[in-house]
């Protein structure tokens, strides 16, 4: 019986010390990630929720508003602090329905962001390389953090 015991506050310790790690982590990445200017005017229709870079990466959250902009691409430019282009990024806005927004979600890995311009664009061009739609997930941060304090 108290070997039991002792397992299951080893246990308990383990799964709180998991949660405290994981809000640290989260608050820590969180953190790191500052808001980047608009260069130009944004088009109507079109509200940016979030637009954030760190030194190396960056997220975009972009709601369209508009019906009349369907079928058309978002154009996303991110620019250096001297104005130079660093990147290029060609979305489909797809179908807007009437009353209901649509939300864009993009990631990039761009280093030095400082701001952005974003332009609606009738056909598609070339996107430029460092563009993700999808961030990594909670697990392949883990066993990169792993691998990083392991090796």
């Amino acid at each position: 019986m108290e070997t039991m015991k002792k397992f299951a506050k080893y246990l308990i310790w383990l799964i709180l010390f998991w949660i405290l790690s994981d809000i640290l982590i989260y608050l820590g990445i969180n953190s790191t990630y500052k808001d980047i200017n608009a260069k130009g005017e944004i088009p109507t229709g079109i509200e940016v929720i979030e637009m954030q870079a760190t030194t190396v990466n960056g997220r975009t959250k972009i709601k369209v508003n508009d019906t009349n902009l369907s079928g058309k691409f978002l154009k996303i430019e991110l620019y250096s602090s001297t104005g130079v282009n660093l990147g290029t990024q060609y979305i489909e806005i797809g179908k807007v329905k009437e009353n209901e927004g649509k939300e864009i979600e993009t990631y990039f890995k761009i280093s030095e962001v400082k701001s952005y311009a974003i332009s609606v664009t009738e056909e598609m061009g070339e996107s430029t390389e460092g563009f993700m739609d999808t961030a990594l997930s909670a697990l392949t941060v883990l066993g990169i953090l792993i691998k990083f304090f392991l090796i």
